[in-house]
């Protein structure tokens, strides 16, 4: 099947990385080792996922040029006219599932995701319920759904090509002629209208009334040469969410005692690797389902009944994605051995991510017998962070800090100012009879602990530590014999804005 439908991968290397694609056959023509093979999956995978962010914060950048922040009070007015515009910024096309799944960036842009055929069933019961000329909605925050054929090998890679305005640009996570996990992205205008006239060829078999709606948003996109900052700035964001380099083992075994370096280092990276793993697999279906969910949402012949299941459904997705993410995310600070902000830094809306958290953090507590009481500030500062990262580690904090109360109490949760900071403070009040009761942890690797009580999972308080120092933050545990005090410090983008 490859023969007559190559890949991205291949289209790619042909047209951007001709000469390194030679380097790769010469060094594995002498034999490439298990641990050399292992490696480069590794180095891979953490350039693909230092893509997707670099991707996002490039986006965030271009697209803040063109959408003009409205104020705290008009901001959501100002998002529901976003969302009603039918002219999008850009056309992101990606596959096996959304790549960048941000609603404040989607509803920028006409999303589009090509569904491999291991959801033949998933995706044949959503063919069926989706008219064959409906026109794509207005809405454009969620993936509309565009199906492979059996044995495209389309399906084994992971791909992203985004056109807009400003820049354009194809990434992409699949084999080499050496069967090597390799990582590509090129913003060269030749080698993305290539990729195009490629996806275009699966659209044209599949769906090809799509392309009515399509092939318009490329023609208004066309790929052009981009700018050199725009480049550069993509791949510095790249390089620093990578990893720090290995020790080499040579080294590693002389600084390090035996009994260590033959329990501890293995026993560490078969936890991290296990968790990479699963997080991944799991990821997959869960963003997969969601897409398809929101899809059929969309329709408006659908009772009101079914509606309400299928936002369930996507609510119960968005979780453990947000989870699954969060893990990911600890084990590479936990794979970097050096320390300080990971994530690229920006004004944040401290209040907007509060205030659409607190549904999901009542539902953390009301599943642990909690109740849980927010205060804000009338008007709060930016803070500086990156807003979905924290919107997912102070989600995993509630989590979290819900596992360490006992039943029938209430969380409080205060939002203050501390000099050139904001602080968070999360507090719970414990009886006398309450402290004899107090749940009990096991932990589960370096980064998990499990509650037998309950059954929860959860990251564990130094892993939260290091996600939270991971955005320019600080997480402080204050415990008292009466109670348990959480504080968060967030520092605030300009610290002369005053707090009501």
């Amino acid at each position: 099947m490859e023969k007559f439908l190559p890949t991205i991968s291949s289209l790619v290397a042909l047209g951007e990385l001709g000469a390194d694609s030679a380097t790769w056959e010469e060094n594995s023509g002498h034999g490439a080792t298990s641990s050399r093979h292992q490696e480069q999956t590794a180095r891979a995978e953490a350039e693909w996922q230092g893509a997707i962010l670099s991707l996002g914060h490039l986006l965030k950048q271009t697209l803040s040029h063109s959408v003009e922040r409205p104020s705290l009070k008009t901001r959501k007015s100002a998002r529901s006219d976003q969302t009603n515009r039918q002219i999008p910024a850009g056309l992101l096309l990606s596959g096996p599932f959304p790549v960048i799944d941000a609603p404040e960036l989607t509803v920028h842009l006409s999303n589009w995701v090509f569904i491999p055929p291991p959801l033949d069933q998933l995706s044949q019961a959503f063919s069926q319920l989706m008219p064959a000329d409906e026109k794509p909605p207005a809405d454009t925050s969620a993936a509309r759904v565009l199906p492979l054929i059996d044995g495209d090998p389309l399906a084994s890679e992971r791909f992203c090509l985004l056109l807009t305005q400003q820049f354009s640009v194809v990434i992409v996570l699949g084999r080499d002629a050496d069967n090597d996990l390799r990582f590509q992205f090129s913003f060269t205008p030749d080698v993305i209208s290539q990729v195009w006239h490629l996806l275009r060829s699966r659209v044209y078999m599949t769906t090809p009334n799509q392309l009515e709606f399509l092939d318009p948003l490329v023609e208004k996109f066309t790929p052009t040469e981009p700018n050199y900052r725009i480049v550069s700035q993509f791949s510095r964001w790249m390089l620093s969410s990578l990893p720090a380099p290995k020790v080499n083992p040579i080294i590693e075994r002389i600084v390090t005692p035996p009994h260590e370096a033959g329990s501890n280092n293995e026993a560490h990276g078969l936890d991290t690797e296990l968790l990479k793993a699963m997080a991944h697999e799991i990821r997959t279906p869960l963003t997969t389902i969601r897409t398809l969910t929101r899809s059929l949402i969309r329709r408006t012949d659908l009772v009101e009944k079914a509606k309400q299941r299928l936002h369930q459904i996507d609510n119960a997705c968005t979780q453990q994605i947000d989870r699954f993410n969060l893990i990911f995310k600890a084990v590479e600070l936990e794979a970097a051995t050096h320390k300080g902000p990971r994530s690229c830094l920006t004004a944040t809306a401290l209040s907007d991510i509060i205030e659409s958290a607190i549904p999901q953090w009542e539902q953390a507590a009301t599943r642990r017998n909690l109740s849980i009481e927010v205060k804000l500030p009338r008007n709060l500062p930016m803070v500086a962070s990156d807003p979905t990262l924290l919107q997912q580690v102070l989600t995993g904090l509630v989590e979290l800090f819900t596992h360490t109360v006992a039943p029938k109490r209430q969380i409080q949760m205060h939002v203050m100012a501390a000099g050139d900071q904001l602080k968070l403070e999360f507090q719970a009040e414990v009886s006398p009879t309450c402290e004899k009761h107090r749940p009990t942890f096991k932990a589960l690797g370096k980064l998990l602990m499990f509650q037998p009580d309950t059954g929860g999972l959860s990251l564990n308080l130094q892993t939260t530590k290091a996600l939270f120092s991971a955005l320019g933050a600080k997480l402080t545990v204050r415990e008292r014999p009466g109670g348990v005090t959480w504080m968060v410090f967030l520092p605030i983008e300009t610290a002369d804005y005053p707090i009501v």
